[in-house]
């Protein structure tokens, strides 16, 4: 080959590569407004018509009582960001919460408020590390795990109460909850601060980038020399400690704890997520997008009850949402496809 035709391959090779990379930039693009209209957009449209339309809607009593609400659900969302981005699912935090509420319950009462939340710390850290044990040791999908073990934590919460209600007598505990620092909650001081350490730990520490590594290719990550399986154990035990953490403030919240407490947890927890932008492919998790989730799906509920809908309504409000996550998250990955193939250009 002549010295002509050499250079015209390096440069035609130079070129596709520069092309490549221009695609992958404009794709990563793409990806960030999208993620970024599939939550901001519903938050401003739901803040809005809640001023509009329901009554008492930005009270201070109101807007304490969703951003408590918010909490709860969003250190659950944050647990689960961290399984969703590795390419898994938790669909036992409702029940995990649940079993950790009537353990941090009985312990506040036969121990001290101190004793219970320790206990709902160690249990659902516990109940993560079960999931995670049975989902990398045993090699059972993530979705089959927590789908038995949801079944088996909420029994396991029944077995343990009796089917009788739980009442905490301790008044420090249940302040909690109920507890301000300057007029903002102390749950969603403690969900805040919850929420910046798991976007430093994702977005600055290497830690964050196994996450991202195991969850965009975990074949890629097993070949770099990243422990995939301890990755997604982790990812799951973390997932377990949130479930803790959050049902510690609602125990405190409630006052009066059951088995049948965060039904439906882990519908709402995978909504806030995917709307928040992170993909159920897997990939890089979107903290900030799940917290912002979680205060739209707080004031919806609030807007809901201002307005007396009844709770029916509620749950198909739940699902329809939860669609059009799943839609926004399916649109988003074809949009940056056609990007990543060149063809969003050539038209």
């Amino acid at each position: 080959m002549s010295s002509n035709g050499m250079l015209s391959a390096e440069t035609l090779q130079r070129d596709e590569r520069k092309a490549s990379e221009d695609r992958a930039r404009r794709a990563d693009s793409l990806r960030r407004v999208l993620q970024n209209l599939g939550v901001f957009v519903p938050f401003v449209a739901v803040l809005v018509a809640g001023i509009a339309i329901a009554p008492n809607f930005l009270s201070p009593s109101n807007i304490t009582n969703m951003l408590v609400n918010a909490s709860i659900l969003g250190v659950v969302g944050f647990g689960m960001t961290v399984v969703i981005a590795v390419r898994g699912i938790d669909l036992s935090v409702g029940s995990a919460q649940a079993l950790t509420c009537c353990l941090v319950a009985a312990s506040v009462n036969g121990l001290s408020p101190v004793g219970g939340v320790a206990v709902g710390l160690v249990a659902g850290a516990a109940l993560g590390l079960i999931n995670g044990l049975v989902t990398t040791k045993l090699r059972v999908p993530g979705f089959i795990t927590t789908l038995s073990m949801m079944s088996v934590y909420r029994g396991a919460a029944l077995i343990f109460t009796g089917g009788a209600p739980i009442i905490i007598d301790s008044v420090g505990f249940k302040g909690i909850a109920t507890a301000s620092v300057a007029g903002i909650p102390l749950p969603f001081l403690l969900a805040l601060l919850v929420g910046l350490a798991f976007w430093f730990v994702l977005e600055r520490m290497r830690s964050g980038r196994y996450v991202i590594a195991v969850g965009s290719n975990p074949e890629a990550a097993i070949e770099t020399g990243i422990g995939a399986q301890r990755v997604i154990l982790w990812a799951y035990v973390i997932s377990g400690v949130c479930a803790g953490v959050a049902g510690v403030v609602l125990a405190s919240q409630l006052g009066v704890i059951n088995a049948s407490v965060s039904t439906g947890l882990e519908l709402r927890a995978i909504a806030i997520v995917v709307l928040g932008g992170t993909s159920m492919a897997g990939g890089r998790p979107r903290v900030v997008g799940t917290a912002i989730a979680a205060l739209l799906l707080s004031m919806i509920n609030s807007g809901l009850n201002l307005l007396n809908v009844v709770s029916a309504y509620q749950y198909v409000a739940l699902g329809v949402l939860l669609v059009l996550a799943l839609g926004i998250d399916s649109g988003q990955r074809a949009a940056v496809r056609k990007m990543l193939e060149g063809r969003g250009t050539e038209q």
